[in-house]
């Protein structure tokens, strides 16, 4: 309807009384409002729209607080256009102190497979606009998908030169122009010692949210969102104290536009017409404890004896997923008729490893009494960790032979392209899936710091080696994302790097793969 029309029938159910629990409020917190404020005072996180889906999508901001801390009604609307003439939907929401004023709804009735503009009003002031996507209706067949996916987005870094890493990257994403950014984790860095209550994991959102280019980029871009450990603290898993689990669970869920049916399950599928699902996991809720670093080293002792506590790495009893989500997995991936599977997982599936002990062909001649796939592993406290789930879950994919099955992946801060195997150390087991793995969007640390990068380039090729052949691609110094492109013939990924101690920088483009419908070969191109 045209916005006017909105807005007076907006008043009209007010003073009917429909709207009279949030309008109420309003009036207290008028008179208990801040001083003056500008749009960017009034929402001072920016907004963010999330979760595409057919009829609509979850939009959020947060408001200023009031000064009598009063619960504050914060109106909203979405328009196919960015003048607001008419208002495809619209409505008026309460929000207060137990939610940190955060509004947080669901979008719905909106026409599929397009872009609106939303916007919130409280205080009488608007706030800026921001884009949301609706996905595709299911029964549709859409020629392509763009997504960008990210993680990692630390905050005041100082890299060489005392010069600080930027949220350039970000810039650079909203330019690509993806459906949506899929995040996957580390949104925020929390202090393992320092972020404890409510109030501390709420200021860490707040002060992530208050760069400028974070802001533009949520605005232009929907979001897709994981969480990892950086939204909890260092290593986080199912065994951490519970009343501080919820209440980053709780913080989280406040600041995401991501919903939550009261169970704080963050695993879902999103569906894109025929084209894809994209199924997003939860890898730290329902996780077992990582194996320790100093037991990844399988070794023989004076005496020629086996020591190897490394062996807790392949014991099936232990889990990342949890047994209901892996179950939810499998069904989802089986059951699924897109032409692609698109998984987000905040750590890479791919194993990772320093030695392959048990390698009978290489340079290094393993040793005959080690069992299959042991070695040195890095210290990545990712699916390596639980290498039994990983193999039981991609013979699934073989047994029911469902291919186009891509993992995006986070965490590691280095960039990862590899084939997935059931036995990556068979030659005669089939690729069942493959492995993205981005770097971090700012530099944590600098690699510069670590080493020059002709070492660093070195230790890619050892662990191309150490890898081999499922593993195609490592890179150990870019930051940046990566980009992918999907359509019914092909799914194209780009790792995008970014140089984020300038301020100026743009993104370019230093490794390209491809994955053919139905393929089991990952295709390495020639950069654009």
């Amino acid at each position: 309807m045209p916005r006017r029309d909105f807005l007076r029938g907006l008043a009209a159910a007010g003073a009917g009384g429909l709207f009279a629990a949030a309008l109420g409020p309003a009036q207290r917190a008028i008179a208990g409002r801040p001083r003056a404020l500008s749009a960017a005072e009034t929402f001072p996180d920016g907004l963010v729209a999330g979760d595409p889906q057919p009829d609509g999508a979850v939009i959020w901001a947060r408001v200023a607080r009031p000064d009598d801390a009063a619960p504050v009604a914060v109106a909203w609307m979405a328009s196919e256009s960015d003048d607001f003439a008419t208002v495809a939907a619209g409505g008026l929401v309460s929000v207060g102190a137990d939610s940190d004023w955060t509004a947080k709804l669901r979008v719905r009735g909106l026409l599929p497979d397009r872009w609106y503009f939303y916007r919130f009003t409280a205080y009488g002031i608007e706030s800026r606009a921001g884009r949301l996507r609706t996905a595709p209706r299911p029964s549709a067949a859409p020629d392509r998908l763009r997504y960008a996916f990210a993680s990692c987005q630390q905050r005041g870094i100082r890299g060489v030169d005392g010069l600080e890493s930027l949220y350039v990257t970000h810039r650079a994403i909203a330019a690509d122009a993806p459906d949506f950014l899929m995040h996957l984790g580390d949104y925020v860095y929390v202090s393992d010692g320092g972020t404890i209550t409510l109030d501390q994991y709420r200021e860490v959102y707040r002060r992530f949210r208050s760069n400028p280019l974070l802001q533009d980029l949520q605005a232009a871009v929907p979001l897709v969102a994981a969480w990892d450990d950086g939204e909890f603290y260092n290593g986080v898993d199912r065994t951490g104290p519970p009343a501080r689990l919820a209440t980053a669970r709780r913080a989280w869920f406040e600041a995401m536009p991501v919903e939550n049916d009261g169970s704080d399950r963050t695993y879902r599928r999103l569906a894109w017409g025929r084209l894809a699902d994209v199924l997003m996991l939860d890898t730290r809720q329902y996780r077992d404890p990582e194996v320790p670093a100093n037991a990844r080293f399988n070794f023989l002792d004076a005496q020629d004896s086996r020591v190897t506590p490394g062996e807790q790495m392949f014991d099936p009893a232990r889990t990342t997923l949890g047994a209901a989500q892996r179950g939810w997995l499998e069904t989802e991936l089986s059951a699924s008729r897109a032409a692609w599977r698109l998984v987000g997982s905040s750590y890479n599936v791919t194993p990772w490893r320093i030695r392959d002990e048990d390698d009978h062909t290489g340079l290094l001649t393993g040793d005959p009494r080690l069992a299959r796939n042991e070695g040195v592993y890095v210290s990545n406290e990712a699916w390596d960790d639980y290498q039994a789930e990983r193999r039981a879950l991609l013979r699934y994919l073989e047994q029911r032979d469902v291919r186009n099955n891509v993992f995006t992946c986070g965490h590691t801060h280095f960039y990862l392209a590899s084939e997935l195997q059931p036995d990556f150390d068979d030659a005669h087991s089939p690729t069942v899936a493959f492995d993205f793995t981005t770097g971090s969007q700012t530099a944590d640390p600098d690699p510069r710091e670590l080493a020059p990068e002709t070492i660093l380039r070195a230790a890619e090729i050892a662990f191309l080696r150490a890898n081999r052949p499922f593993m195609k691609w490592v890179d150990l110094v870019y930051q940046g994302f990566a980009l992918v492109d999907v359509t019914p013939e092909e799914c194209v990924v780009r790792f995008r790097g970014v140089d984020t101690f300038d301020p100026n920088a743009e993104a370019f483009t230093f490794a390209k793969f491809r994955v053919a419908s139905g393929s089991r070969v990952l295709e390495v191109l020639e950069p654009d």
